[in-house]
């Protein structure tokens, strides 16, 4: 085994692997982030956007829990909340 702490191994190996990635940057005349060739990086473009999502309020009517326990009925108020492409 070796003595190295394992985190600096993994270090290492990221370290020895090749950059073929291409970079990216932002084109102010276009509005948009381009690759170094001048095309479009549509990851940006195609990602849905939020919208606001409201949960309708419900009861949870009276039961036991499984330890015997008597819990009343409640109730749960609707809630606003975002959520991506809905």
């Amino acid at each position: 085994m070796s003595k190295t702490p394992f985190l600096y191994r993994f270090a290492s190996k990221l370290n020895e692997a090749p950059v073929d990635i291409p970079t990216i940057h932002f084109n102010s005349d276009k509005q948009m982030n381009v690759f170094e060739d001048g095309s479009f990086c549509w990851k940006g473009v195609t990602r849905k956007t939020y919208t606001n999502i409201h949960t309708v309020g419900h009861n949870i009517p009276a039961h036991r829990t499984p330890s015997g326990k008597w819990v009343p009925a409640k109730n749960v108020k609707g809630k606003t909340d975002r959520r991506v492409g809905h």
